[in-house]
């Protein structure tokens, strides 16, 4: 991660086999309540560093067996500040999901069918399923 960063201030050419190194291929989080795979992590990644931000690694701190909470923090070109906080799982040496985090003992592993999340730990799942998808299983 730090390397990655390290990469990432400099606007270093190599961020892309670095991201490839962080990252699995299938890579599943959630990113404000949406969402997201490797793809469009990556691009989310790219329009940050577009608009000039650079990034400080607050911590990395290990919360439970493949989990982590990370903390960090970016900076634009006029000085505002901006932060996320991750709870990343970790699989293999490569981040394999992660979700926005807020104090929640949780980790995130691909589910049993291959797609999707499971939840563990103090978040249930039915709390990241759209209203529409809860109410199809009540009516069933």
């Amino acid at each position: 991660m730090r390397s990655y960063i390290a990469a990432w201030n400099k606007n270093d050419l190599k961020l892309d086999v670095l991201f490839d190194d962080l990252y699995q291929q299938d890579f599943h989080g959630i990113h404000e309540g949406k969402k997201v795979n490797r793809i469009e992590l990556k691009q989310m990644h790219t329009d940050l560093l577009s608009q000039g931000n650079q990034a400080r690694l607050v911590y990395f701190r290990r919360t439970g067996a493949c989990a982590y909470d990370m903390k960090i923090v970016f900076v634009n070109k006029e000085g505002d500040e901006f932060s996320f906080r991750k709870l990343i799982t970790v699989e293999d040496d490569k981040i394999g999901g992660s979700i926005d985090y807020s104090g929640t003992l949780a980790s995130t592993k691909p589910n049993e069918k291959g797609y999707g999340l499971s939840y563990y730990w103090h978040l249930p799942v039915y709390l990241l399923r759209s209203r529409k998808e809860i109410a199809e299983r009540k009516g069933k």
